[in-house]
């Protein structure tokens, strides 16, 4: 691999480290105080309606300059969230959609910038392995930073303990603004085509997007939902920490698993199988909401995910390059993260509007077979992608 994608992984790695401390306990720390899920969801949804947003003004200043301007300004703008969050400390959710849109700025930003770095930096032949490792390096990164972050927050007082891994990662992203000025990227063109970026001409892309669009119902709706079932059922943050830890190790092994045995001809394969166990990690959730089933989920989540994961990001890059129009590859990317948000979306403004309206006990439980059951949906369009045929057979 060359040098740029090393330092590509370095800074994957690090945002991986510097969120996994404080991601989660964000969504924690509005829960412990308010105990109010609907508005933990509101601060989610606020993040996912403002990130296209962002997306676009970043697709823009990459077009005029280049890819590692909007990482950076990705990045910084995290460091003010957390600059924020350390200075209004317990009125925080007084603010929670004002949070949440400056969180879906900067993720905007950033998210755009890595996918654009990540599609330059490589190529069909490389991009599983790019992804099986990045997957890798960030589920170490997870699983080292949730249950690190709890610790501290079990052994302190009240804020104390958040402040410091809120000030850990701010920490860590002021390093990765200086990481950023280890490489540049190449210039595309001057001007965002809105065009390309509302177009349907691709077949195989028409299909990818609307995959993309139900994965976005599960996607990390469902990861913020358990993160808070888990403390609610245990009550304690460093029981959250120690699962997030086990479930991280097992998600890393089965990115070099993936990595190691699935190849372009198992595709197909890879994506159906982990559609299928997806769902069934939901299953016992929507019978009772306990620990034991808790815990079923979080095994079958953290091994069938890369199976699925992999080879949808894969092909999505790989429509960009079979379809000639490398030039256009910052639309396709922001196109991709649209229709994802809107999945997000979607899902978010389901849930509060069943916890607003809806006074049924298992609401949450028909919720998550809702969101469970997407990946199983999304099979019905990458079944019809022609990328799974052309790409295998080009490595030959």
């Amino acid at each position: 691999m060359s040098k740029k994608v090393i330092i590509l992984l370095v800074i994957s790695g690090l945002f991986t480290l510097a969120m996994g401390l404080s991601n989660v306990f964000v969504n924690i720390f509005l829960w412990k105080k308010t105990n109010d899920f609907v508005l933990v969801a509101i601060y989610n949804l606020m993040h996912y309606i403002f990130a296209p947003v962002s997306f676009i003004l970043a697709g823009w200043l990459s077009k005029r300059k280049n890819g590692t301007w909007p990482l950076r300004i990705g990045i910084s703008l995290f460091i003010l969230f957390f600059i924020l969050i350390l200075l209004f400390k317990h009125d925080v959710p007084n603010y929670a959609s004002l949070f949440g849109i400056l969180f879906g700025l900067a993720a905007g930003f950033y998210w755009l910038a890595f996918h654009t770095l990540s599609f330059d930096f490589t190529s069909p032949s490389n991009r599983d392995t790019f992804n099986g490792l990045n997957g890798a390096i960030a589920g170490i990164s997870s699983a080292i930073a949730p249950f690190s972050a709890a610790f501290i927050i079990d052994r302190s007082e009240e804020f104390i303990g958040y402040s410091i891994i809120f000030g850990i990662s701010l920490t860590l992203f002021c390093l990765l603004i200086i990481i950023s000025f280890f490489f540049t990227t190449e210039h595309y063109g001057d001007t965002l085509d809105f065009k390309k970026i509302l177009s349907n001409d691709n077949k195989d892309w028409t299909h990818i997007r609307k995959s993309i669009t139900l994965w976005g119902l599960r996607d990390v709706v469902i990861l913020f939902l358990i993160s808070i079932l888990i403390f609610k059922t245990t009550n304690s943050i460093l029981s959250l920490g120690k699962l997030s830890l086990f479930a991280h190790i097992l998600s890393s092994l089965a990115f070099v698993a993936e990595q190691k045995l699935i190849k372009p001809k198992r595709r197909w394969f890879s994506f159906h199988t982990g559609a299928l166990f997806l769902l069934f990690s939901v299953l016992g959730l929507v019978f009772d909401i306990n620990m034991t089933f808790i815990i079923v989920f979080i095994v079958i989540d953290a091994i069938s995910m890369p199976f699925f994961t992999v080879p949808v990001v894969s092909a999505t890059f790989n429509i960009i390059d079979q379809s000639k129009e490398r030039s256009y590859r910052t639309e396709y990317i922001i196109r991709r993260e649209i229709n994802l948000c809107l999945g997000r979306v979607l899902s978010a403004t389901t849930l509060i509007l069943l916890l607003t309206f809806i006074s049924n006990d298992r609401v949450l439980n028909y919720f998550l077979l809702f969101i469970g059951s997407a990946p199983v949906l999304a099979l019905i369009f990458l079944r019809k992608l022609t990328i799974w045929d052309r790409t295998a057979k080009a490595q030959k």
